[in-house]
């Protein structure tokens, strides 16, 4: 019983794409497929370029759109994968740059973005009398899809490494007391776990990371199971999570991953 309702509580935190944000903007770019969730077999046009490939494909769908980077192929992470990894200090606590860390539809060629969400400093909106704020995490989260295929990216700043490290542990928590199982992949940041399991819109894959104060999520679903692809993307959220932490604006995408 405590099992099934860890995974539902995981579950419906992935399907809402945040724990709460006040600010939610809503609509893609123009000409782009929808977010997340594209089957890989048979897409057409963008989506079929940039939606994740089933793991152990020999190659990735025909048919990229100019500029938009092609899923990996043979569930092979690109070499440079393995550059995130420092353990800064420096804290995230700017709900703008919050947003600026999230990847958008540029970075995402040939996905939809669905649903963006970043709170404010203040939470003025998103805490009350009744549900007060004392250590809740400045947030933002953004959904994409592509076909069947969806993928979220949700960041969570804190104040200090230790209270970064204990929000991840939470994460683990939520994961390890579900049907989930975890992965064997190369840490990303700080420290990260990959974990695949049923999520909400069926069986996908998870990576959690933290890096510095920022503990990050990357979820795929809808579609053949891709580790690769999801490490692709947690690869690239990582990036500019550390581009964030250096004082840069935030501009890695899929291909420099």
């Amino acid at each position: 019983m405590a099992a099934a309702v860890a995974t539902g509580v995981l579950v419906a935190v992935l399907a809402g794409c945040s724990s709460g944000g006040s600010k939610d903007v809503k609509g893609a770019a123009p000409g782009v497929p929808s977010a997340a969730g594209a089957s890989t077999a048979g897409a057409a046009g963008t989506a079929a370029a940039t939606a994740p490939a089933a793991v152990g494909t020999a190659s990735a769908p025909a048919g990229a759109a100019s500029g938009a980077a092609p899923a990996p192929a043979g569930g092979t992470a690109p070499a440079a994968a393995e550059t995130p990894g420092a353990d800064l200090e420096g804290v995230l606590l700017d709900d703008k740059v919050v947003g600026q860390v999230l990847p958008d539809a540029k970075v995402m060629a040939g996905w939809e973005e669905e649903k963006r969400k970043v709170d404010t400093a203040d939470h003025t909106v998103t805490c009350t009398a009744a549900v007060p704020c004392t250590g809740k995490p400045l947030s933002g989260s953004v959904r994409f899809s592509s076909g069947d295929v969806v993928t979220r990216f949700i960041v969570e700043t804190l104040p200090s490494r230790d209270a970064a490290k204990n929000r991840l542990k939470e994460s683990y928590a939520s994961y390890a007391a579900g049907p989930f199982r975890k992965l064997d992949a190369p840490a990303l940041g700080s420290e990260s776990q990959a974990f695949q399991g049923p999520l909400a819109e069926g069986e996908g894959v998870g990576i959690v990371v933290r890096s510095g104060t920022v503990v990050a999520s990357v979820t795929t679903e809808g579609g053949p199971v891709d580790v690769a692809a999801t490490r692709r993307f947690a690869v690239m959220l990582v990036k500019r999570i550390e581009q964030a932490q250096a004082g840069k604006t935030p501009d890695a995408g899929l291909g420099l991953a």
